[in-house]
């Protein structure tokens, strides 16, 4: 495809795809992210297999967003619609509820300097820069305010949804309303946390605060000096599998862990790290590694995640490892090997079942996969 170097090279560093030159043009590839990006006029877009829909809802499972549910219904949006096009359908969908009675106003603590007495008067201060003249006034004053913590965390999601591709002029329409109706919060700063605390008060804001915060955690603007901004919602697949897989396994069985490392040679220059563990008062009892990628033929899976698993095993004293994979299809017979003592076991996750499903597949693998703790003999 026909690209500038400028544009391969904004490609590159945006970790989604890989432009690499060919003879005529360059070649764009993406491996485990999906979504769209937009610098300038060039729109990249990667959708992912399992549908936008099923994606988002394996995101706010897997970040424990449990007060969002995605429902494909309710954001009636096609499968091949682009990731950040159904998040913002989803958006408005939650803000047309949680907003209906107006925005969230809370009392905001605030240090100001008035010309009469209003709040509490800081002594302390009126001393120091006053030197004990009365007029102005230094003060703490409490404003009841639409400037909260929440709609600060809403309005950032908005302004960010509105510089998504793909956005449909209805969409548009409704997100520009809510930013209306929110004008006087101020945004969040970029890289910022949206800390946010669920309470009986923002109850009704709930669903909306966690699709905010995905919003805020993988919609963003990337900018060099003096370069064209670089516009997108895009997230790694893998590391989705990885965290979705490691919070319902915790759930199943608080035993279970993840990414902890272990020193691998008795100097300590090497380390592994294992994507997860199930721990007793004996020490690991179980070990398991995600791969969100495809088995070769015949079901058959790669010899580096294979030896990675025996590496893990033998360092654990373990004579099973497993590995999990995000794709269905009867699962293959354990590989033994030779000469180790260790098996390596294969699982399949389906990733396009409905997430009920999937979550009680996980939970039960999770439950089947920590025995009693086995040392190799």
């Amino acid at each position: 495809m026909p690209l500038s170097t400028v544009e391969a090279s904004a490609l590159n560093e945006s970790g989604m795809v890989t432009a690499t030159p060919e003879r005529e043009g360059w070649s764009v590839t993406a491996q485990y992210v999906v979504g769209t990006l937009r610098r300038g006029d060039l729109l990249v877009r990667v959708a992912p297999k399992v549908g936008a829909v099923q994606v988002l809802s394996l995101l706010a499972r897997a970040q424990g967003a449990s007060y969002l549910t995605v429902d494909a219904e309710q954001v009636f949006v096609d499968d091949e619609a682009d990731l950040s096009a159904v998040l913002a359908r989803l958006f408005c969908e939650e803000a047309k509820t949680a907003l209906a009675a107006g925005p969230l106003r809370g009392y905001r603590t605030e240090d100001q300097t008035l010309p009469v007495l209003r709040g509490r008067v800081r002594l302390r201060d009126q001393y120091l820069r006053r030197f004990n003249q009365l007029h102005p006034l230094e003060v703490t004053v409490d404003e009841w305010t639409v400037d909260t913590d929440e709609n600060r965390l809403i309005r950032t999601a908005v302004l960010l949804l509105l510089q998504q591709p793909g956005l449909t002029a209805e969409v548009e329409v409704d997100l520009r309303r809510i930013d209306r109706i929110l004008t006087e919060a101020s945004l969040l700063t970029p890289g910022a946390a949206t800390p946010w605390t669920p309470t009986r008060l923002n109850a009704r804001l709930h669903a909306l605060l966690a699709v905010s915060e995905l919003v805020v955690r993988y919609a963003g603007v990337e900018n060099n000096p003096g370069e064209v901004p670089v516009h997108g919602f895009w997230l790694n697949m893998a590391t989705l599998f990885e965290h979705l897989v490691a919070r319902l396994f915790a759930e199943a069985d608080p035993a279970w862990d993840a990414q902890n490392s272990y020193k691998l040679d008795h100097g300590g220059a090497l380390t592994i790290r294992p994507d997860l563990v199930h721990t007793t008062s004996m020490g690991v009892s179980a070990v398991a590694d995600t791969k969100y990628k495809l088995l070769g033929d015949a079901g058959k899976a790669s010899n580096a995640d294979v030896y990675q698993l025996m590496a893990y095993c033998a360092r654990l004293g373990l004579a099973t490892g497993h590995l999990l994979y995000a794709n269905g299809g009867p699962q293959p017979a354990p590989y033994e090997i030779r000469g180790a003592g260790v098996a390596v076991a294969v699982h399949r996750l389906d990733l396009t079942l409905p997430l009920a499903e999937l979550e009680e597949r996980v939970r039960t693998l999770a439950v089947r996969l920590a025995p009693a703790r086995t040392r190799i003999a």
